[in-house]
């Protein structure tokens, strides 16, 4: 990759400090919530365990994949996205506006 296409790529990936970016066809935040509870209900389901991580960036994922809140009316539960983090799947729901996309990161008050 050259060095103008990967100053590009990261110009649109959310970070803490960004709080909020565009990405494809919503507009993605994050958020810092305890998973215990997102996690036991997805093992249920899909009759996985021990595939809860956090990456070094700080973005919480499920068996690889970027754990996200989501609209479950536009996004269902378990629904594969792509965002700006990586390619993610829908464990949570949220209030906010339907083309949101929250993603699970450690990330604590724009760090």
């Amino acid at each position: 990759m050259n060095k103008q296409i990967m100053i590009a790529a990261l110009a649109i990936m959310l970070t803490a400090r960004l709080g909020t970016i565009t990405y494809n066809d919503h507009r993605e935040t994050w958020y810092d919530l305890p998973m215990q509870r997102i996690v036991e209900r997805a093992d249920s389901i899909y009759g996985l365990s021990d595939v809860y991580a956090v990456r070094s960036d700080g973005v919480k994922t499920y068996n690889g994949l970027v754990i996200v809140a989501a609209d479950w009316d536009l996004h269902p539960f378990g629904s594969i996205i792509e965002t700006s983090r990586g390619t993610g799947i829908v464990l949570d729901t949220h209030t906010a506006d339907r083309s949101v996309v929250d993603i699970a990161t450690t990330w604590k008050g724009g760090e």
